[in-house]
């Protein structure tokens, strides 16, 4: 493949609102329906050890996706006990949460982003997802009807490294046998632009601000047209 496209996923293409914040809400008031404790009481928790916010390890021990959502359930336990929870009721809620997490029908896609993954398709391209997520980004990104426009769908759950550790873009490079024209898309000046960058992709920052040292910017994806040609 000679063109590819890197796509980052959540909030490029798709969002999701208080993803993490919305399933252990959901899961709680599934289980104690008369609870006095609101979705913006977990917004307000700071939740830690998501393998997402600690690029610079690796996580090859949490590939597998049960053992990734082992690792994470931990987290979810630590945020219901917080709230008083007992303990043998937050440990079911934990284990719950990775079937809310998972539901294609929380995630919403952006009106732009069939039409610019099919324009690209068309312009030979090769679309790949690349993003931070959960071992069942590919289910997901199927059920949103994304499979025709794309190759492939590398979630970093999958792969044991997060963007912007540079094994992540080594990885998908040497996987596609280091094309010569690539680009990252994506919202994340930190994972969508420097660290793809350092590993000599070209980016574009998308839906976020446009800030110095930018050197491709679109409020959307209808404006990558006039930087990818």
């Amino acid at each position: 493949m000679d063109k590819v496209i890197f796509w980052d996923f959540q909030d490029t293409l798709a969002y999701n609102d208080w993803m993490v914040s919305k399933a252990l809400y959901k899961v709680l008031i599934k289980n104690q329906p008369n609870t006095s404790i609101g979705i913006d009481d977990f917004k307000k928790k700071s939740m830690q050890g998501f393998p997402w916010q600690n690029h610079e390890k690796e996580y090859l021990h949490l590939t597998n996706s049960n053992a990734w959502w082992k690792h994470v359930e931990s987290i979810f336990l630590n945020c219901y006990k917080e709230f008083n929870i007992k303990e043998q009721e937050a440990i079911q809620y934990a284990k719950q949460v990775r079937e809310e997490f998972i539901k294609v029908d929380e995630f919403i896609l952006y009106e732009d982003t069939i039409e610019m993954l099919n324009y690209f398709k068309e312009k030979g391209y090769s679309n790949v997802i690349l993003s931070n997520h959960i071992p069942e980004l590919p289910s997901i990104v199927e059920g949103l009807g994304l499979s025709a426009y794309l190759v492939d769908c590398i979630s970093s759950a999958n792969v044991g490294y997060e963007k912007p550790n540079a094994k992540i873009y080594e990885h998908a490079l040497e996987k596609y046998n280091n094309p010569k024209d690539v680009w990252m898309i994506g919202d994340s000046i930190v994972s969508d632009v420097k660290g793809p960058e350092n590993a000599g992709i070209k980016c574009v920052l998308v839906r976020s601000k446009m800030v110095d040292g930018i050197r491709y910017h679109s409020k959307d994806l209808l404006g990558l047209r006039e930087i990818i040609k």
